[in-house]
């Protein structure tokens, strides 16, 4: 009954956290983590121990600074990021050989989101891919976790073409999300029938998060297709519609709010977020820095350029539109000097270069004041 509890303890902190409450947020980790490390004195065989324990290490491990953060280190709560992946990936081989497999879809939930939106990791469309694999094909999570993270992980046709033939029908509950990110997907190849699957996602979700990021890559379409007058529609729906308790919807305020961004500029993103690189180059790769005229996309610019020479493996190039991505935005509001920095470390650090990876790291985090920064 301890692991119970510690369940429960460990949702209702989900929630507190998503909706700003970082204080109960904190003290429902706290009691989860202590009925959880007693439960693992008293039961060390018991395998679902290590699923909350896991996704505690992780989120903690690799927490940014901020209320929630300082409120769990008063109370002496520290993560581990390698300890929690390494748990999960324990339990996701473990469970199918134990009386515990009937909870391997929930710890394969977890050990997805972990591996892709909080470490990161470059393995995680390769180990979502496997251990999703032994999920019925008729599982809508199955369609969800491995749709999610070829999305994010730049696998763009293939998640269009796990979406195509998600199961449907009145067996299935509504899943609006999946709508939403099949707008993505269709988006991210500069496919402007995306609206479609976005304004599905509007007219079904009874939901609170995702509203303003939606009405924002509307307004993208309306952009692409020449509509000035419809971009500013929504953008204006945007700013007004929807809440920001999600980081998504934070940014798509913020960017809504900002001038609109050159063509140029929108589709190279688009397309680099899609993983269609040589295309994006191809917008980018006979412009200069001149072409664009306010400081924001001058930086933009380098920045967009820097990330797709860096996926393409062409580490000097990327060096030098990072370095001039920092020399032009490391005084400005927006991400693109440090998030420059960031991947410049990664570039060095690749390289073996450590000396020069831990200043590129330290400069990033000396850049204060931008966009994101506690992201």
């Amino acid at each position: 009954y301890l692991y119970a509890q510690a369940e429960i303890n460990l949702q209702w902190a989900l929630i507190r956290g998503r909706f700003g409450e970082y204080f109960n947020a904190a003290m429902e980790i706290k009691k989860a983590n202590g009925l959880l490390q007693d439960n693992s004195k008293k039961f060390p065989n018991f395998h679902l121990n290590m699923k909350g324990l896991g996704l505690i290490n992780a989120v903690l491990g690799n927490l940014p600074d901020g209320a929630l953060k300082s409120t769990l280190s008063t109370f002496g709560i520290k993560g581990n990021l390698q300890t929690g992946l390494n748990m999960f990936e324990k339990l996701a081989d473990n469970l199918p050989r134990s009386s515990y497999e009937p909870f391997y879809e929930e710890v394969v939930f977890y050990y997805a989101y972990v591996l892709t939106d909080v470490a990161h990791s470059s393995s995680a469309y390769s180990n979502t891919m496997k251990y999703t694999n032994r999920i019925a094909d008729t599982s809508l999570l199955k369609s969800y976790l491995r749709s999610y993270v070829c999305i994010k992980n730049a696998h763009n046709d293939e998640a269009i073409a796990i979406l195509a033939k998600k199961p449907e029908g009145s067996l299935y509950q509504p899943f609006p999300y999946l709508d939403y990110l099949e707008g993505l997907a269709h988006l991210n190849k500069l496919d402007l029938s995306a609206s479609t699957y976005f304004n599905r996602f509007l007219s079904s979700n009874k939901g609170v998060n995702y509203i303003k990021d939606t009405y924002l890559h509307l307004g993208w379409i309306a952009l692409l297709k020449g509509d000035k007058n419809g971009y500013s529609a929504f953008v204006a729906k945007a700013i007004n519609n929807g809440y920001t308790y999600n980081e998504k919807d934070k940014q798509a305020k913020n960017e809504a709010s900002s001038p609109q961004p050159p063509i140029d500029l929108l589709k190279a993103r688009l397309l680099f977020d899609g993983g269609y690189l040589t295309r994006a180059l191809q917008i980018l790769g006979d412009k200069k820095t001149a072409d664009f005229s306010s400081d924001k996309d001058k930086t933009e610019f380098n920045y967009r350029l820097g990330r797709i020479y860096d996926d393409l493996g062409k580490d000097e190039d990327a060096l030098n539109a990072y370095q001039a991505t920092i020399n032009l935005g490391k005084n400005s509001k927006y991400y693109f000097a440090a998030n420059a920095a960031l991947q410049m470390g990664k570039v060095y650090e690749k390289r073996k270069n450590i000396a020069k990876a831990k200043e590129a790291f330290n400069n990033a985090i000396s850049m204060k004041n931008h966009e994101y920064e506690s992201s």
